[in-house]
């Protein structure tokens, strides 16, 4: 009989029986490994993502107090500057006498003053001039004592006065006399040629042009005269020219008496260039409008326009002549209103 030979085992064959819950243990073992290692992964990531982060605030906070020292020094700077100033300004305080404060305050006045009354004699401007005046009483009313009473009364009595003023446009007035005065200043002989040229042109084609040139020269030469007739006669281009030139230099010299404050003068002046318009305001369209225009600037009256300060410079006067003379250094700051 043939004998047939098992194999040989070198190492040996271990069986485990574990049964159900041996099993379970080792799969809740190798579940709870996995588990630990994941989270000590994300446990790592997380501990070097805040330390990324905490380094971020670590150099935002030395930035921030790198500043924060360089804002001290600043703020010592600015401190030691306002110390100065305040003691500067102490000095000042301490080395002004009250004469020196009231003499400083009256001659701020006086500057108001000088300027209101400036506004009345060039510019004729009383709203101006009563503003300048209320700014004046305002100082007085801040910075006054009892001896500048008697000067913010007179600059009362001046603001009633200006506020009862009637106010006159005088810079209107004088552009009306200007554009009158350009209109008068117009040549003659453009306007007749102009006017000859557009009345008939086709007569002026009919006629040769020397029988024109003849014609003109000829009408030049004749003047026809009417003294019984209700208006004077058409004037040649000479003596309109004339005429114009004489309107011309009536309307400068009312406007030169309206700067000048003389009323009659202006009156006479306007009345003059009337005088020159009236008798040809029936010949010529013109001439009538010019007329109407200067009608209204006689109506204007100028005599309730001269008007000056009455009171204001008398009390000023009489309080500077009255302080000591003390000059107030330089180095005061002015008082703004």
């Amino acid at each position: 009989m043939s004998q047939t030979r098992q194999p040989i085992h070198v190492f040996p064959k271990v069986a485990l029986k574990l049964g159900f819950w041996g099993r379970a243990t080792v799969i809740l073992v190798i579940l709870t490994m996995i588990a630990s290692y994941l989270l000590y992964y994300h446990g790592m990531r997380y501990k070097n993502r805040e330390l990324i982060h905490y380094e971020e605030i670590k150099t935002e906070l030395q930035q921030i107090q790198e500043q924060q020292l360089q804002t001290q020094s600043k703020n010592s700077v600015l401190q030691q500057q306002v110390d100065q100033l305040q003691a500067q300004l102490s000095q000042l305080k301490s080395a002004t006498q009250p004469t020196q404060k009231q003499t400083w305050l009256l001659k701020q006045v006086g500057h108001y003053v000088e300027l209101a009354e400036q506004h009345l004699w060039l510019q004729h401007n009383s709203q101006s001039a009563l503003m300048l005046l209320n700014i004046a009483d305002q100082l007085l009313q801040e910075y006054g004592n009892h001896q500048t009473l008697p000067l913010r009364q007179a600059i009362a009595q001046d603001v009633l006065v200006l506020s009862q003023h009637q106010q006159i446009d005088y810079a209107g007035i004088s552009l009306k006399i200007d554009a009158l005065k350009q209109q008068a200043n117009t040549p003659v002989l453009k306007q007749a040629i102009a006017s000859q040229t557009t009345i008939n042109p086709k007569q002026a084609e009919s006629h040769p042009q020397a029988w024109d040139k003849g014609w003109s020269i000829l009408k030049d030469l004749i003047s026809i005269q009417h003294y019984d007739a209700q208006h004077k006669p058409l004037l040649s281009q000479d003596q309109r020219w004339l005429m114009q030139q004489n309107v011309y230099l009536a309307l400068h010299q009312a406007q030169i008496a309206l700067w000048q404050q003389q009323p009659s003068r202006y009156q006479q002046s306007l009345q003059e260039a009337t005088r020159l318009l009236t008798p040809y305001q029936h010949i010529q369209a013109q001439y009538a409008t010019w007329l109407q225009q200067i009608q209204s600037l006689v109506s204007i009256d100028l005599t309730t326009a001269a008007i000056q300060l009455q009171h204001t410079p008398k009390a000023l006067a009489q309080l500077l002549t009255s302080e000591t003379a003390v000059t107030v250094p330089n180095t005061v700051p002015s008082v703004t209103p």
